[in-house]
């Protein structure tokens, strides 16, 4: 070995004359100390290193898919309805004519992105009942019409020598902050819009998952709806009444403004996402108006095609089984005179009892048609405006203007 050559070295090594006492003291003091290397390496030169892996810093991706469905992109920039060809339907069997637009054709809702891109997406990675929130950026790609992307993120500290597979991660995109005690996530839904405007982010989540013990890729992983897509064609076309009339509908020019499902349905703005027990999150409301939606402003004449406006709600649960009643209200005015301007609603009868509407699910409402004029004695309750009892009421419904007033 090493160490015993420049042993035995050292015991021929004669002592100096005084003349070179300093010289043979240097030599004396580095053959200790390559003495004290070779014993270091003693044993070791015949076996491999083990290096003992460190998590603190370590890099893992995730692959996450888009496509839930074969002709569908549920992340969005652009929206559409998924509905075409929307055209008028007569019912009669209620006592009243009754006109609505409906779609002739209806597929899933599309969100599609108007190029590749890069966006920020909030980890929380999960182990021992503790929350470890991480921001990181997802990187989209479009792969044959459907989108996917890979997050790279950094585990964090805290999680240093823990197995990967005792560690859970979950995802949300379009996350406004993150609590870094319990993970909590708050999201803000982006503001109606007319179909075929660009739309903010979309909150979407996947839920929580287990990462790879053998792999520091994690694939598999789906973001889905955080909320509730609704789609609303509101379609103003004039139709023959049975009764006399004060206003007639192709005179004037509408422009929706508030949507409402009734209280205690959907929340405007925010919600808090809780994502710890795995599967679909839990959501609770922030946010203090729980059910009054501005919609995107756009005029409607008699003639036109109908806008559908799309909203973007979360759906959380009632307190109790409570009538599904959408009201659409607004603002109209004769045409070429908008000093005139006054306020009108179109309520709908409650038809469907429900206390949450399921998440990732699109509503199509289609009673939104201005039709007729049905008098001037409509109330503003589902607003919040419990005093006001004088809104002008449009309808599909030819009720005139003293009966039921759209209901």
């Amino acid at each position: 070995m090493k160490s015993l050559k420049i042993s035995l070295w050292m015991r021929r090594i004669l002592l100096p004359s005084n003349v070179n006492a300093m010289m043979m003291k240097k030599l004396f003091l580095a053959a200790q100390l390559l003495l004290g290397l070779g014993l270091t390496s003693c044993g070791q030169e015949d076996s491999p290193i083990v290096h003992q892996r460190a998590t603190t810093g370590e890099r893992i991706t995730l692959s996450v898919d888009f496509a839930p469905e074969a002709e569908s992109n549920p992340r969005a920039m652009t929206v559409t309805s998924g509905g075409s060809g929307l055209h008028a339907i007569g019912d009669a069997s209620f006592g009243y004519t009754y006109v609505l637009y409906r779609f002739a054709r209806k597929v899933n809702a599309k969100a599609v992105f108007s190029q590749e891109a890069t966006e920020p997406v909030t980890l929380v990675f999960y182990h021992g009942g503790k929350a470890y929130p991480v921001e990181s950026q997802i990187s989209l790609k479009n792969v044959n019409g459907h989108y996917r992307g890979d997050i790279e993120a950094t585990l964090p500290a805290a999680l240093s020598g823990v197995t990967r597979s005792d560690i859970e991660v979950a995802g949300v995109l379009g996350a406004t902050s993150v609590d870094a005690t319990t993970g909590k996530v708050t999201v803000t839904a982006p503001p109606a819009i007319v179909e075929g405007e660009e739309m903010q982010t979309m909150p979407m989540y996947f839920p929580k998952t287990a990462l790879s013990a053998s792999s520091t890729h994690l694939t598999g992983l789906r973001f889905k709806f955080l909320g509730v897509l609704v789609a609303m064609p509101v379609a103003v076309k004039a139709e023959g009444s049975v009764y006399p009339t004060s206003l007639r509908v192709e005179n004037q020019v509408f422009t929706p403004t508030v949507f409402t499902f009734g209280p205690e349905r959907f929340t405007e703005s925010q919600v808090e996402v809780d994502l710890s027990a795995g599967g679909q999150p839990t959501l609770t409301r922030t946010a203090s108006s729980t059910y009054v939606h501005p919609l995107r402003e756009t005029e409607v004449r008699s003639g036109d095609q109908p806008k559908t406006h799309i909203l973007y709600v979360f759906p959380v649960p009632a307190a109790s089984y409570t009538f599904y009643v959408p009201t659409l209200f607004g603002t109209y005015y004769p045409k070429g005179n908008k000093a005139l301007q006054k306020e009108f609603v179109i309520p709908r009868s409650a038809t469907t009892m429900t206390d949450v509407f399921p998440m990732g699910q699109r509503l199509m409402v289609y009673d939104m048609t201005i039709a007729f004029y049905n008098g001037d004695n409509g109330l503003g309750y589902q607003k919040g405006d419990n005093q006001k009892t004088d809104y002008s009421v449009f309808s599909g419904r030819d009720v005139g203007e003293n009966g039921r007033n759209g209901w």
